[in-house]
């Protein structure tokens, strides 16, 4: 699925037209349906099992039929194939789009992780004041004013975000910071990293605006905004390999392109 992507990034990052990126993990899929999971250290978040707002949220966003804003801004979907929580076929039956747009729930990490960085020093340089980051609220000042110098705006979202929507009145904020600043932007990329939140805002902003870039990297910004190793593929991505989807980031013409290996 990944090699059907037909229009890169950052390619689409130099028009008009919009595009969002997001990525269903399985514990995206625990929360849609209901199953407890424990606090891990790096996440800070944990789910006591059972409905949750965040999880009917996130079921939301992927009923809503994107595939209707293909031509102007398309919404790709990164996902696998998680069994032990909802048979394949029937996680598709929940996604709302047209089957090119979705792609290789990796992509970003793993052994595609070194091309990751490449890339992101890349649109530090290329996008510098025109990147919109959207990270937890545990960075520390003098990291955040570092950061300031090549981002135009910072958002912090706490880290334990199943939690916090169950608060009608801390969602109703939540929604409203990410829609206030996608509705005063055009043509910007938009880099999330705040965990299962991540999903929700990035449907949100979207549905307000279009035409900006909203891509959920994740845990893949850490070293950038955390100056940490958080996740064992970030010291040795080639033990977590997949040798089916293989991500190259060329410099020269500043391509972003996914091969099929088998």
């Amino acid at each position: 699925m990944a090699s059907m992507i037909n229009k890169p990034y950052p390619d689409s990052s130099r028009n008009d037209s919009g595009l969002a990126f997001v990525r269903i993990g399985d514990g995206d899929m625990m929360l849609m349906f209901g199953i407890a999971f424990g606090y891990h250290p790096h996440d800070k978040t944990s789910w006591r099992g059972g409905k949750s707002k965040l999880g009917q949220d996130l079921r939301t966003g992927l009923a809503f039929p994107k595939y209707r804003y293909n031509s102007k801004s398309p919404f790709y979907y990164e996902i696998y194939d998680v069994k032990r929580i909802c048979p394949f076929h029937n996680f598709l039956t929940m996604i709302h789009q047209d089957i090119k747009y979705l792609t290789y729930a990796n992509l970003f990490v793993n052994s595609n992780y070194p091309a990751t960085k490449i890339l992101f020093r890349s649109l530090i340089e290329d996008q510098k004041g025109k990147i919109v980051l959207i990270i937890n609220n545990g960075t520390n000042p003098a990291k955040l004013a570092e950061l300031s110098k090549w981002a135009c705006e910072i958002l912090l979202y706490p880290d334990n975000g199943p939690s916090m929507w169950e608060d009608i009145k801390l969602r109703e904020q939540a929604i409203a910071k990410i829609t206030e600043t996608a509705k005063r932007y055009n043509n910007r990329l938009f880099a999330f990293s705040v965990g299962y939140l991540t999903r929700v805002l990035i449907h949100y902003a979207w549905q307000e605006n279009p035409y900006n870039r909203y891509i959920d990297f994740g845990s893949a910004l850490d070293e950038i905004t955390k100056n940490k190793i958080t996740r064992p593929y970030q010291s040795n991505p080639g033990y977590y390999a997949d040798p089916t989807y293989i991500l190259h980031y060329k410099t020269t013409g500043q391509k972003f392109d996914i091969t099929v290996s088998n």
